[in-house]
């Protein structure tokens, strides 16, 4: 995994990970954005398995000790049918052989999408969003989540980790990186 790129430039000042990687760029109204668009609203897993698949070429994973996706909202969930983000990592883990570690981290709070937020909005927005399980954790772990764009939402997961464990170190990967 790229330890210096954009993902990783974004993430510093707001938590102490170790690597980053994102396979794409996110810009407004690019493919990027139309293909996580449909990812994530309009029912097409698909696409996370198919990222996947390109990831695998950029990536070693074989080091680490588990993927803890970014949750959603028991709500959501409902709604869309699935996390987004769970045929992207399930995917990985699979060929990787690590596991998806969905015990970790839970959102507690349903917020409404963080499309049009900037950054000091969006961590207001999720400052309590998310909880941690009784699960115990120690070694490297992968925080994956669909997109980066102001690193409110994992930046917020990766310090919460670290104040129950400071110990775990923490990478991030996303599907894209917003520029």
């Amino acid at each position: 995994m790229d330890q210096y790129n954009l993902a990783f430039e974004k993430l510093k000042p707001f938590c102490k990970i170790q690597s980053a990687h994102s396979l794409l760029f996110f810009r407004h109204e690019n493919v990027t954005q139309k293909l996580l668009h449909h990812l994530k609203y309009l029912n097409h897993p698909e696409i996370g398995y198919l990222l996947a698949e390109k990831t695998i070429f950029d990536v070693d994973l074989k080091k680490f000790d588990g993927i803890i996706p970014i949750p959603i909202h028991p709500k959501k969930l409902k709604k869309r049918g699935y996390n987004q983000i769970l045929p992207y990592a399930i995917t990985l883990a699979e060929h990787f052989q690590i596991p998806v570690r969905e015990d970790i981290l839970i959102r507690v709070e349903n917020n409404p999408s963080q499309v049009f937020k900037n950054r000091e909005k969006r961590l207001n927005s999720i400052q309590n969003a998310f909880g941690l399980t009784n699960q115990n954790l120690e070694g490297h772990f992968i925080i994956m989540d669909d997109v980066l764009t102001t690193g409110a939402t994992i930046s917020t997961c990766v310090n919460l980790i670290h104040a129950k464990f400071p110990k775990v170190k923490i990478s991030v990967m996303t599907i894209a990186c917003g520029v």
